[in-house]
């Protein structure tokens, strides 16, 4: 994405984060843990580019809720104690 940003220099980034990328999801095979999920809305944040964060995909609507919320803490660069309390962010469950 680094190279994509430097030769295209987008004013906007519309970013979809579908929820059926992680682990445990009843349809996706990808597996990603929640903390993965978010590193990658953090890389795209880095370029200081206005983003639209979009939500998508998730058949496990307890992760969908999770990531999404997470995201959104990422975003905003707030830990949200909510999710440390009652999700291990690391195991993606």
């Amino acid at each position: 994405m680094t190279e994509v940003v430097s030769k295209y220099r987008p004013g906007k980034i519309v970013m979809q984060c579908g929820a059926d990328s992680l682990a445990w999801d009843r349809l996706g095979p990808l597996n990603l843990t929640l903390r993965g999920h978010g590193e990658c809305v953090r890389f795209m944040k880095h370029f200081g580019i206005p983003m639209l964060v979009l939500g998508g995909g998730g058949y496990t609507m307890r992760n969908v809720a999770r990531c999404w919320a997470y995201e959104t803490g990422v975003l905003l660069e707030k830990v949200l104690f909510i999710l440390v309390r009652m999700y291990r962010i690391g195991d993606g469950r």
